[in-house]
């Protein structure tokens, strides 16, 4: 043909190569090259299903979330967080200033005055309940001091669960209730009454670590709980939550390091 072009004499010697290394290869005279190939195919093949698989899988997972989105946004309208239109309500507003623990219950409670005939101290203790991780086998004491805001809370626990299954959504009455855990509650409210590390740490089977890690979360709740208050406008309970913080926040608990 007499080609001279260098570049067509390139592709000459990259073909050559390539026919070098596909005959040295081991499988070239193979006598199970045809079965090695048909399997290789099929592997092929199988790859293909599972991505299309894998596709309606996703789709499928994004749909469910569509209705557990419906779900939520009917609990919300049911609540009187939102209007039919999606707008947020005035309940909703203060929800949103919430996010280290339920912001419904939260919410709740604020809007059924729990906080109002408490003092500071007790307010703290049993907003404990919300950021209690740990069990315990010893039944706390304030229990029988907070007994009345505690059930109150667990009932509006338990209608935030009955409109939620109301509305579709996957949520056991008794479990949802028994997330918000009163082990803490005598040692938080010794500790807001002045009451040192030490002597909180002898009322309960609790790890110190766990204590501290629970009252610094139980801080940054309150935090948002004043911000929560200012939005509705209710200034006694703002300061409340305030005077809740400066009860909490002192000594080793919120101490830079704990081997100072």
């Amino acid at each position: 043909m007499n080609i001279k072009s260098d570049e067509f004499k390139q592709i000459v010697d990259s073909i050559g190569k390539f026919e070098e290394r596909l005959f040295a290869h081991p499988l070239h005279n193979s006598t199970e090259l045809e079965n090695i190939y048909a399997r290789y195919t099929n592997k092929l093949k199988v790859q293909e299903e599972l991505k299309a698989v894998k596709t309606k899988l996703k789709e499928a997972r994004s749909l469910l979330q569509m209705d557990e989105l419906k779900h939520r946004k009917r609990v919300l309208r049911r609540m009187e967080y939102c209007t039919a239109a999606d707008v947020i309500e005035f309940k909703g507003r203060v929800a949103c200033e919430l996010s280290s623990a339920d912001e419904l219950l939260l919410t709740e409670m604020i809007f059924n005055g729990i906080f109002n005939e408490i003092t500071t101290a007790q307010s703290v203790a049993l907003l404990s309940c919300f950021v209690c991780d740990e069990k315990s086998s010893e039944t706390p004491k304030a229990t029988e001091e907070l007994s009345g805001p505690l059930r109150s809370m667990q009932d509006l626990a338990r209608r935030i669960a009955k409109i939620s299954t109301e509305c579709k959504l996957n949520v056991d009455e008794e479990t949802y209730v028994e997330k918000f855990k009163p082990f803490l509650m005598d040692v938080v409210l010794s500790w807001c009454k002045g009451a040192s590390f030490l002597s909180v740490c002898r009322m309960t089977d609790i790890f110190e670590g766990s204590i501290i890690r629970c009252m610094r979360r139980l801080e940054e709740l309150l935090r948002q709980l004043c911000q929560a208050a200012k939005t509705i406008g209710n200034t006694e309970l703002e300061n409340k939550f305030s005077e809740g913080v400066r009860l909490l926040k002192r000594d080793i608990v919120f101490a830079a390091s704990l081997y100072l």
